[in-house]
């Protein structure tokens, strides 16, 4: 995996707030993306990843997620336009779940369609004008409303992490594998044997859960895409591009709600693999 490794990047905003109800904050502990600790590193699994493994598996994943945009035939089941959508918006830097009504249209899909009459894409819209990061399908702890979120960086490299509070709670983001610059002269930075963690701290009881873990990339990084509380159980959610390819983007949807019953932080419950050309 090439990518551009740019120490601006690192560099977060600290303190956004997107509710004065202090309930609902989100605050970075740190404003710069750190090394591992010892103590971080003390308890995970061996870091090499081996070809055979890879998490998490999409097709154990029993939700339903997609995005607003077009795709291809395969990728849009024929069931989807009976299913109720709620959509996470962003509007100005604020978020909001939302009861929403999704239409599905076939259209022409330039890159497998022969002719221009030809209609095999899906062409997914709502007639909401925010911008909708992702679709969830209708679930017992889903509803309307605010929601409230904490900013972090897009991309955790090998050996670093992120710490920060989020409903009065300290969870950080570490990764293990390895990572080279592709020359000695060069931005690109080779990574491998990529393994992305959460750690949650509660009464100085730590809990460590494994987020992805990913073999060898190919011009791609694994992106945060949204971080805050989707299903109301005021603990942490997470978005978070898991694709290891450029040419394929897979939203994957983890929650803590479902994570609870099995005594875990967060688990990932539904993903949205497409690839472009």
């Amino acid at each position: 995996m090439k990518v551009a490794f740019k120490t601006t990047f690192l560099v977060i905003v600290i303190f956004q707030f997107f509710s004065c109800d202090n309930s609902k904050k989100g605050i970075a502990l740190k404003t710069e993306v750190h090394k591992n600790s010892d103590k971080e590193l003390k308890n995970v699994e061996n870091d090499v990843v081996t070809d055979e493994f890879s998490f998490p598996d999409d097709n154990a994943l029993p939700v339903k997620i997609i995005r607003l945009e077009t795709f291809h035939s395969d990728e849009i089941e024929e069931s989807y336009s009976k299913k109720v959508w709620f959509g996470l918006f962003k509007n100005k830097g604020n978020y909001s779940l939302s009861e929403t009504k999704v239409f599905f249209k076939r259209v022409n899909d330039p890159v497998i369609d022969e002719t221009d009459e030809e209609k095999t894409g899906w062409e997914v819209s709502t007639h909401l004008k925010d911008s909708c990061l992702i679709l969830i399908e209708k679930l017992p702890y889903l509803i309307d409303g605010n929601v409230s979120s904490v900013k972090i960086p897009e991309s955790i490299y090998p050996e670093e992490s992120f710490k920060f509070i989020y409903k009065d709670v300290e969870y950080t983001l570490f990764a293990t594998g390895k990572k080279k610059k592709e020359q000695a002269d060069s931005d690109w930075i080779l990574v491998s044997d990529y393994k992305l963690y959460l750690k949650k701290v509660v009464d100085s009881k730590e809990s460590t859960e494994l987020l992805i873990a990913k073999k060898n990339f190919d011009d791609q990084m694994i992106k945060v895409i949204f971080a805050g509380d989707l299903d109301g159980d005021n603990k942490l959610d997470l978005i978070i591009d898991t694709a290891s390819h450029y040419n394929v983007s897979s939203p994957t949807l983890y929650l803590s709600e479902p994570a609870a019953k099995e005594e875990k932080i967060i688990k990932p419950v539904g993903v949205f693999t497409t690839v472009g050309c």
